[in-house]
């Protein structure tokens, strides 16, 4: 089926939840916490990489992980320095929904930077943060002590890249003095969440992979159980199909690959796939081993090349959720119901 960007009505669903941190003013790029009656208590974070204390209010919060500047600004506080998005953001590499968050929080544009080659730790130091997160992230520990040489730094709390959106919102919460607001609006997203699936009681217990194209276009990838996107369709009540945890990937991998020409041994009740473009797209989908896969048979496959939305899918978290859950939601009972 073709997919293209659906927005649920009012990108600030969860607005609502984040109206205490207008309340303080904005300082350069960020919007400051305010602190409370008692002043700020040092906190201190564990995560794989070490523990990571936090002796003062963080007032200037760069970003590494895949989407924590926008964990970030949901909890009302804009970050002086975040990566761009080369995959999916405008012509400067900005996101839409990081874009209209700032708007909303009245701050100044975060400066970007580009980790295509690396962490450019010089060009971090430069913006003087007193905060690095890279919570979701796959940050080798050679980085991490140099980051942490700059700021204090927090990497991601298990496996890299594979940190649930909650624990980074809480984590992430915690780590601003903002920890009550981080659990309610991890409790506010999950109840969006759980409409969503109760919406859908058909989606429960039904098999989903999901997965993309590897660049040369040769081989699929499948997201493994735990990684962010299968964790997505799981809380609105699908199950990640158990051939995924059947292939072979590398240690500490998110993803394990399959040739394509053993694209008849997907076996799942409904086929998600990103692809890298619109022409790799049509070239995979009239080939002949792709026709051959049953949920394409049977109209139960969905399949993605905008480049936003995508992201939007493969970044879950509190502010992209509200952004992307209704049409995502909307492709995947046409799928269920054999009409993709």
């Amino acid at each position: 089926m073709t997919s293209s960007p659906r927005r649920l009505p009012g990108l600030a669903l969860l607005a609502s939840a984040a109206v205490f941190a207008t309340t303080a003013c904005t300082s350069g790029a960020g919007a400051p916490a305010a602190e409370s009656d008692g002043g700020w208590s040092p906190v201190t974070i564990e995560h794989a990489l070490g523990s990571t204390e936090i002796t003062a209010e963080p007032k200037r919060v760069v970003t590494i992980g895949w989407s924590d500047e926008a964990t970030l600004l949901e909890l009302g506080v804009v970050p002086v320095g975040m990566p761009d998005s080369t995959f999916a953001g405008d012509d400067e590499g900005y996101l839409p929904w990081d874009l209209e968050k700032v708007e909303e929080l009245g701050g100044e544009k975060p400066k970007l930077f580009n980790t295509d080659d690396g962490i450019p730790t010089e060009d971090i130091a430069a913006l003087e943060p007193d905060l690095i997160l890279a919570v979701q992230s796959g940050i080798e520990e050679n980085e991490y002590e140099q980051l942490s040489a700059v700021a204090p730094t927090i990497a991601y709390l298990d496996q890299p890249w594979m940190t649930p959106w909650q624990d980074a919102t809480v984590t992430i919460g915690k780590a601003l003095g903002r920890e009550d607001d981080a659990q309610q609006i991890v409790e506010e997203t999950e109840g969006h969440l759980a409409d969503i699936a109760a919406e859908h009681p058909e989606f429960e217990g039904t098999t989903a992979a999901v997965g993309g194209m590897m660049p040369d276009g040769n081989d699929f990838a499948f997201y493994l159980e735990g990684d962010v996107r299968p964790q997505l369709l799981g809380e609105l009540g699908f199950e990640n199909a158990p051939f995924v945890g059947e292939l072979k990937a590398e240690e500490g991998a998110f993803s394990a690959p399959l040739s394509r020409e053993k694209a008849e041994t997907i076996d799942a009740d409904v086929l998600v796939l990103w692809h890298n473009s619109a022409e790799e797209r049509e070239k995979l989908e009239k080939s002949k081993v792709f026709q051959e896969i049953d949920a394409v048979q049977n109209g139960r496959y969905v399949g993605y090349d905008d480049k936003v939305q995508s992201m939007a899918i493969s970044t879950p978290n509190p502010l992209t959720i509200p952004w992307v859950a209704g049409g995502l939601a909307d492709d995947l009972a046409e799928a269920v119901d054999g009409k993709a």
